[in-house]
Formats: C-alpha cells, structure tokens, sequence
C-alpha cells in the first residue's frame, strides 16, 4: 500500500469515501444485462464524485478491473461510452500524479480502439490526447501497450478523428527513437496491429531525406526490426508483406547496408542473410506487386538509380542490374538458407513445406541476373531433394551402399514424394537440358571438390565419391530422362567415359568403397544410355 494511502487510512471522511465507493462497486455483482452495467457505471460516477478533496482514490484496483469487464467487444457501444465517462471523471479526480503511479490499472483502454464503435472512437482518442499525452515520458513503462493501442485506428476509412496525428505527437512527447521502438515491439509480438504500424512507417519516411536523417525510425536496435520484419515478410496479408518490402527497400538498401562509412544503419552479414532468406518467400504469392518490389531491392538502389556505377560495364539498365546484383546482393541471397526453410516450417509434415524452396528457386530465375547464384549451390539443391524424398518415406539420408530398388519404387510411388519430383523436374527444365548432368559429373570427377568457386556463406561438407554416387544414381531413377533430347543418347555416353576416366585416374588415391560405389552409379549411367 502506498505510504500516502496508509496515512490517509487514519482519516475517518476517506474511510466513509471508501465505502461509498465500495458499496457501488457491489452493484456490478448483481448486474445480469448490459443496462444494468450503465446503471452501475452511473452509481459508481456518483460514488466518486462524493468527496473530491482526495485524489488518491480507494478500491482503484476493483474499479481498473471493473472499467475494463465494461469494455468488452461483446458488449454495445452505450455501455462502453459509459465507461469511458467514468474513466475522465476518475482522470479528473486523480490528475497527473496519480495516473502517472497508477497507469497499469487504467491500462483496460488500450485494447477498445480496435473494436469499438464510430461513437466511441472520437471520444476515446480525447480521452487519450487530454489525459494520456500530457503524461510525456511518464508513459514510458507502458509505451508499447499505449501504442498497440492506437494503431487500428489507422484502419483505412476511418475519418471521424485523426489518430495518425496523435501518434506523431506522441512520438515527440517520447522522443522519436523511444516511440519507434515500442513501434517495432508491438509489430513483433502483435500480429494484428502489423499492417498500421508498417503503413504508419511508410507514410513517415522521407524519401529525399539521407537515411542517416532517419536511423531513428528504427529504434534502438536493428535486432528487434529485423525479427519483426522478416516475421512481417511471412504475414498471410500481402500489403503487410509489400510494405515491408518498401522499409527493405528504403531503409537498408544493400549498398548503404554494407558500407562501413553508414554505421546508424549498416547490418551483418548474418543480418542481411536472414532478411533475404525471409523476403524471397514471398515470391511464391505470385504477386506482381510484392515481386517488382523485391527485385528493386535486390537489384537497384533506393531509387532505381545508378550507385557506384561500373565505369565500362553499366552503361544500360540492364548491365547496371546486373553489376549491383554481382556487387552487393549476389552474396547475400543464401539460397542454402532458402533450402532450410522446410526445418522451420510450423507444420514439418505437410508436402507444401518441402516444395516451397524449390519453388522459391524456379521464380528466382525468371530473373536473368540471378542464375548465377544457383551455380554455386546446385549440390545443395540435390542433397535437399534427395533428403526431403526419404524423409517423405521416413527413411534415413542415404545409405552407404545406395538405394534399393525397394526403396526407389516407394518414392515414386509416394504422393507427396512425387510431388516433390514435379517441382525439381520443372526446377531441371528451366535450365540448359544438360546442365545438372553436367555440374553432377563434375563433382564426380573432382572428388568432391565443388566445380564451381564457393563463397564462404555458401560452404557446406565437401561431398564423398559415395554420396556423389549415390545422389547420381538416385537422380537417374528418379527424373523422367525421356523429357530431356539427347540426354540418353549424347550426354550419357560422354558422362559415362568421363567418370570411367576419373576413377581410373585417382584409383590409388580413393578407398575401395569409394570405387565399388563408384562403379556402381557407372552402371547405372550405363543401364540409362539409349543409343540413336
């Protein structure tokens, strides 16, 4: 108990304002109809205006609880507007002090904006700008609450009051950098106030303005934007997923991001990794909005201009593209960690899971800059595939010997496993018909070096001559070669000799095992060859 409430319990006038107050509080206890409710609120407003000479109010933590049973959505808007009656005589009684001290009880406001009435809105939001505001850094503890609050009513349409107004004096009564990051706090934790919050982030950036100017629209950390806006990337609602592609686009463009010189706003590479991973599942929206956004972030600057400009080589759009992609995105799009969204996915079993990288993948290369990147993690692409076709049967990744033709036959004959091969099979046909062959023979021959230079984002476990055996084999089982021309009367001789001559090559260097199963995906390329 407050040490002033304690003193003030010695005064006999405060103990009978007590149990006045006391007395219509029981009211609510008999109340079976919401008419009753507005009576009870009514005898309660008597109650408290029967001795004005406190300000300390007794029972506040029954009336708290009581005010806010009388917001509830179920309940109609002259109940509510009841309430908020009582509440601005308890804020005139109490004044800044004590709603200061006391905010937590009061704190049943917040959630009523986003379910109230036409009536009730206006009333509320002068409620809050003439008793909430004046309270300035006062409101910091429950800043974040008071600002879920407000932003539903930043629905569109709505014009009875100007809540984004009041958000922006707000903003200057807190300070902008303390505002902005209860702002991010209530986008991470608080699904249905995401799409206000990122139209209220929008509207307020300055796009003439150095985004230096601005860093304290992102709070104080980048750690909480970052969870909230890849969280936001994943939204089921397109325009909160193309508006986050908007503070991607305009806040951390990847020129400004990595450049030491920008240190209010430049991020890790494990940052900027995970933001990329997020934004390139909403391609599979198919949604032309949220594509054109996200390509204008992966490969121009903020605005679509030229940055650092390529002296010889950007002289067209195209080559500028092509040069800001190599330059400064091409590393960051970890199509590794694209390949790993089925582990995160909420629900593990369903086939959806499995087939969103793939064709994450197939969308990406619509764009002729970014193929190249496949390029470097196309074993990746296989060792997914191989893995999510037994996981799909709830066997092992692989086995030292190879698969059964048991084991082969239940793939295909699996539903959500065939699936599977659909997608990869169309993965396959938007590329040159021989170019897996080719990067799987190479591989073969390299004896695990990958053939392609790797960046170190990329690295994974350099793969055996068993694995490379057992993923070409599994690969000639699984794909319908007969879709390809030439693949099994060419470019299966050619492999063929050419693993012939690999093992011949390195036969002292490799195990026994590594030769037997060598050999073994050998015959299979043999038992596959049709000749013309």
């Amino acid at each position: 108990m407050d040490p002033e409430e304690l003193e003030l319990q010695n005064d006999y006038r405060y103990r009978n304002y007590a149990a006045v107050i006391e007395k219509a509080l029981r009211n609510f206890e008999s109340s079976s109809e919401w008419a009753d409710l507005i009576s009870s609120l009514g005898k309660l407003n008597k109650a408290l205006q029967s001795n004005l000479r406190y300000s300390l109010l007794p029972k506040r933590l029954i009336i708290g609880k009581r005010l806010a049973q009388c917001l509830h959505p179920a309940l109609p808007s002259g109940v509510h507007l009841k309430a908020l009656e009582t509440y601005e005589v308890i804020f005139k009684i109490i004044g800044t002090k004590w709603l200061a001290k006391d905010l937590f009880i009061y704190s049943g406001l917040f959630p009523l904006l986003g379910h109230a009435a036409m009536a009730v809105k206006p009333v509320l939001l002068t409620l809050y700008e003439r008793y909430y505001l004046p309270l300035q850094r006062a409101l910091l503890p429950s800043l974040q609450a008071f600002i879920t609050g407000l932003l539903p009513g930043l629905e569109e349409g709505l014009e009875v009051y100007d809540t984004d107004a009041l958000l922006v004096k707000l903003s200057l009564l807190v300070g902008q950098q303390v505002f902005f990051g209860a702002l991010w706090g209530s986008v991470l934790v608080t699904p249905m106030v995401r799409l206000p919050a990122s139209v209220f982030v929008v509207t307020h950036f300055d796009r003439m303005a150095p985004l230096t100017q601005q860093a304290h629209m992102l709070g104080y950390g980048h750690r909480a934007v970052i969870k909230s806006v890849c969280l936001s990337l994943q939204d089921s609602n397109v325009l909160v997923q193309r508006n986050m592609l908007e503070v991607l686009l305009y806040f951390f463009p990847f020129a400004t991001c990595l450049d030491p010189a920008e240190p209010s706003i430049a991020l890790s590479d494990e940052d900027m990794i995970t933001v990329v991973s997020a934004a390139s599942l909403t391609l599979l929206r198919r949604d032309m909005s949220l594509n054109r956004r996200l390509y204008a972030w992966l490969l121009t600057d903020i605005k679509g201009g030229m940055v650092a400009p390529h002296p010889t080589l950007s002289t067209t759009m195209e080559e500028h593209t092509t040069f800001y992609f190599n330059t400064f995105s091409k590393d960051y799009l970890a199509l590794i960690n694209i390949l790993r969204q089925k582990e995160v996915d909420s629900d593990p079993e369903s086939v959806i899971s499995y087939l969103r990288p793939f064709r994450i993948i197939i969308f990406l290369l619509d764009k002729p800059e970014i193929p190249a990147v496949l390029g470097c993690v196309m074993l990746e692409v296989v060792r997914a595939f191989h893995r999510y076709c037994l996981e799909m049967l709830g066997e092992e990744n692989g086995t030292k010997s190879g698969h059964s033709a048991n084991q082969l036959a239940k793939v295909k004959e699996n539903k959500n496993a065939s699936e599977i091969i659909k997608t990869v099979n169309m993965l396959v046909s938007s590329l040159d018909s021989e170019y897996l062959w080719e990067y799987m023979t190479r591989c073969f021959c390299d004896k695990g070096d990958p053939p392609m230079p790797v960046e170190q984002k990329y690295c994974q476990p350099a793969p055996s001559v068993t694995e490379m055996s057992n993923l070409i084999m599994f690969l000639l089982d699984v794909l319908p070669l007969e879709l390809y021309a030439d693949i099994q009367s060419i470019f299966l001789p050619d492999m063929l000799c050419t693993m012939l001559q690999s093992l011949h090559r390195h036969m002292d260097s490799i195990s026994p095992d590594d030769i037997t199963q060598g050999l073994r995906a050998c015959f299979k390329v043999l038992s596959k060859i049709q000749m013309p």
